[in-house]
């Protein structure tokens, strides 16, 4: 059982949300006494950092058709486009995202020159994606992993989400993908996949792939860089959304992973209130108090800034401008806002 587990099953309201800090939420005179609304940013602000801004993690329709009012992944694109940025990469719990993406960026050059022929300047948006190794794909299966490399567009490689047994046993089933035993010991099907990124990424042309722990335990997260640091291995692993419950990590589990090599990813998502979003209580002081502690402690070289959106009222492109105005409003440095957004994603994913 993992910490998370036992923690889960021990404590009233999560990993890290108090008592306390429920009691402030919904006390009955809560706008009077404790409302501290978020100051005035210039959006001119906003808009300049969201420029060359890369986005690892984010969703879309038609993928995950089962959530309807996504918005579209075109849609997103060509906004994304219009605000600057230089790229995104789309994880997709079932399918492959990185197919479409050719097809994307194929649409985008074409705009590209037909606003160019009306005297309009279109910058189009660096578009990727990878595979998810849910068993829909045959779990971890190296097999998938090869094809989506070889397709090309392929950035990502992110372990199971929904088949992982962290994510499983979280929700009350038996079952699940597991790719180490909590201790220290890998499944040869996590080294086949280890081996075949690092082989990957042994290139001279600046192509990369990097891995993402996704819903699998922080243990098994752990075993993983463990491994890789033993080897010597040239892969890099980001582990998603560390406040989102599901995932969430405690300080000195941040610490661990970064002293090990890790790549933490704070997501709009997990951290601030959405558009839609009706019965979900995000860790907002927690998130935001943890990303200015390892920013004193580390500096921002590990850290990475997501959306994680694409939810139904979570556009990605507003999105950004709220979890930029809210990293602002909380006192982080627009320097450090501009290294989490730009450097550390473009030296994971590499040539873009």
């Amino acid at each position: 059982m993992s910490k998370a587990v036992e923690d889960w099953n021990t404590k009233k309201f999560g990993r890290v949300i108090t008592d306390d800090e429920l009691h402030i939420r919904t006390h009955q005179a809560h706008p009077y006494l404790y409302f501290n609304p978020c100051p005035d940013i210039d959006p001119a602000q906003i808009d300049e950092i969201l420029k060359g801004g890369i986005d690892v993690h984010l969703h879309g329709a038609p993928l995950a058709g089962r959530l309807f009012g996504r918005p579209k992944v075109l849609d997103t694109c060509i906004r994304a486009s219009e605000a600057g940025m230089k790229a995104l990469v789309f994880k997709d719990h079932y399918t492959a995202t990185n197919p479409m993406c050719h097809v994307i960026q194929d649409v985008l050059g074409r705009m590209a020159k037909e606003r160019a022929a009306a005297g309009e300047e279109f910058v189009p948006v660096q578009v990727f994606g990878g595979v998810t190794l849910n068993s829909n794909v045959g779990g971890m299966n190296v097999a998938a992993v090869r094809a989506a490399l070889d397709l090309g567009r392929c950035k990502e490689v992110w372990l199971p989400s929904m088949d992982a047994a962290h994510q499983r046993e979280a929700m009350g089933l038996d079952g699940g993908i597991r790719v180490s035993d909590l201790k220290g010991t890998l499944t040869k099907e996590m080294i086949d996949v280890l081996e075949m990124l690092a082989d990957y990424n042994n290139n001279s042309t600046g192509e990369r792939v990097v891995l993402s722990g996704c819903h699998v335990s922080n243990e098994e997260k752990i075993d993983i860089l463990d491994y890789i640091n033993k080897k010597g291995m040239d892969v890099k692993v980001l582990m998603d959304h560390v406040t989102q419950e599901m995932t969430i990590i405690t300080p000195s589990e941040a610490q661990e992973m970064i002293d090990k090599g890790g790549y933490l990813e704070f997501a709009e998502c997990s951290c601030v209130p959405w558009p839609g979003m009706k019965d979900w209580v995000v860790a907002y002081d927690y998130s935001f108090n943890l990303i200015k502690q390892l920013l004193k402690d580390n500096g921002p070289d590990h850290l990475v800034l997501i959306t994680d959106a694409g939810q139904p009222g979570n556009e990605p492109i507003d999105g950004w401008k709220n979890f930029i105005k809210m990293l602002l409003s909380e006192g982080v440095a627009e320097k450090d806002i501009n290294y989490m957004l730009k450097d550390v994603p473009a030296m994971l994913l590499g040539k873009i």
